[in-house]
């Protein structure tokens, strides 16, 4: 009587579960999970949905609520334990080409060890199993982002009222998310024209464009855009990989220690296109400013491309100058290019190193622990000599023999 006594709950709330899938349209049932809590856990997950998305003013808004004003678009949701993902997208037959099929191959191998369910040799990756991977593909770069950064989830405040400070006696920010209260956010469409109504509808941006946006009221970031672009096309799930690499980290460069001001663009860039390299050289983002393409050249091969840069004068902008750069618009593709290799260099010199650097010119605060931006300049300058041992001036002559004796020439 006791273990019938005890089966009977169970088979009570798996009956409930059933009953409410049922109640969802099909296309919102997850056919690898089938929406069951003991297998989402196995991936992480928290939940598919509804979820707080961002913020309008001070009202946060609901993933219901971006989904009544995409009414025929059908958004997959998902939260894991660092991000909450909408995902828009159409089944997408895997190329014949080797190294994307290896690619795909190698990341379905790893998703299959959470969930059995998945086939690592499938021909097609449906909507489900797109919003899986994205979401692996996602935390894996929060996890390695941690590693290179030196932290971990509990050096980071829970209380976002409370000066968080580690043991170092650093400031840590306002939030358990790299100093951020809330979650990071993904937002992918199909459509350019899905994408631009959101922007309209929740950021007050009429733009097609990829946007990345700091919900200052809610302390949360999002990268969204579509695949569907005529100068960033994303239709490939490799190149959508790299635009989420690309975007994702300098999301999380921005929110380490929290997001109180922007620091110098040759950081966030070459951080962003290190990242995006690391997936695949052959589709590289670029930032712009509204108004000003950016200089876009589809050339994979940056390593012989940088050396021959260097071979002659007035290729690229000098450090010094560069350093002090605000804007994206300031940068030609021979600068992203430069800007890559310099954060390349850095980061090949050691974790200690970069850490020690970041450290100095990223959250910054002043004795009374509110934000300090004053001379980013000064400071990157003063956080090169101290972790580095390098000036601004000798930067780029360093950095050259670094480049003649680590890239091909061809």
């Amino acid at each position: 009587m006791s273990r019938i006594a005890l089966l009977l709950p169970l088979a009570l709330l798996t009956a409930a579960a059933l009953a409410q899938d049922q109640k969802l349209p099909k296309w919102k049932l997850d056919p690898y999970t089938k929406n069951q809590p003991e297998a989402m856990a196995k991936l992480g997950y928290v939940n598919y949905g509804p979820f707080k998305f961002g913020n309008l003013a001070d009202s946060p808004v609901q993933t219901t609520q971006i989904d009544a004003s995409l009414e025929f678009v059908h958004i997959r949701w998902v939260e894991t334990a660092h991000f909450r993902i909408g995902l828009d997208q159409p089944e997408w037959p895997v190329p014949l080409d080797p190294p994307t099929r290896a690619k795909i191959r190698k990341e379905l191998e790893e998703l299959q060890k959470k969930l059995p369910s998945v086939n690592p040799k499938t021909r097609v990756l449906d909507p489900w199993l797109r919003l899986h991977l994205t979401a692996q593909r996602l935390e894996n770069l929060y996890a390695e982002t941690q590693q290179l950064f030196g932290v971990k989830d509990e050096d980071f405040p829970k209380d976002p009222s409370a000066v968080m400070v580690d043991a170092k006696a650093r400031y840590m920010g306002h939030g358990p998310y790299l100093g951020m209260q809330e979650k990071y956010l993904v937002l992918v469409f199909d459509k350019a024209g899905s994408q631009r109504t959101y922007m309209s509808a929740y950021l007050g941006r009429d733009s097609s464009m990829p946007q990345r946006w700091h919900f200052k009221e809610s302390s949360s970031i999002l990268i969204t855009l579509a695949c569907e672009s005529d100068e960033f096309p994303l239709k490939h799930d490799t190149a959508l990989h790299c635009a989420l690499a690309f975007n994702t980290s300098q999301n999380l460069l921005d929110g380490f220690r929290h997001y109180s001001y922007d620091i110098p663009v040759w950081i966030k860039e070459g951080f962003g296109h290190w990242n995006c390299r690391r997936v695949d050289p052959k589709w590289p983002s670029f930032d712009q400013n509204e108004g000003a393409i950016a200089d876009m050249k589809m050339i994979d091969k940056w390593e012989p491309y940088c050396r021959s840069l260097l071979a002659s004068e007035g290729k690229f902008v000098s450090f010094p100058e560069v350093a002090g750069w605000r804007d994206f618009g300031n940068i030609k593709f021979n600068d992203h290019v430069a800007i890559w290799s310099r954060m390349d260099w850095l980061l090949s010199q050691g974790p200690e190193k970069w850490q020690k650097f970041l450290f100095a010119v990223k959250g910054r605060v002043d004795a009374n622990w509110a934000p300090d931006q004053k001379d980013l300049v000064g400071a990157t300058r003063e956080a090169l000599q101290a972790a580095y041992g390098v000036s601004l001036l000798d930067f780029d002559r360093k950095w050259a023999e670094w480049v003649k004796a680590h890239y091909p020439a061809q």
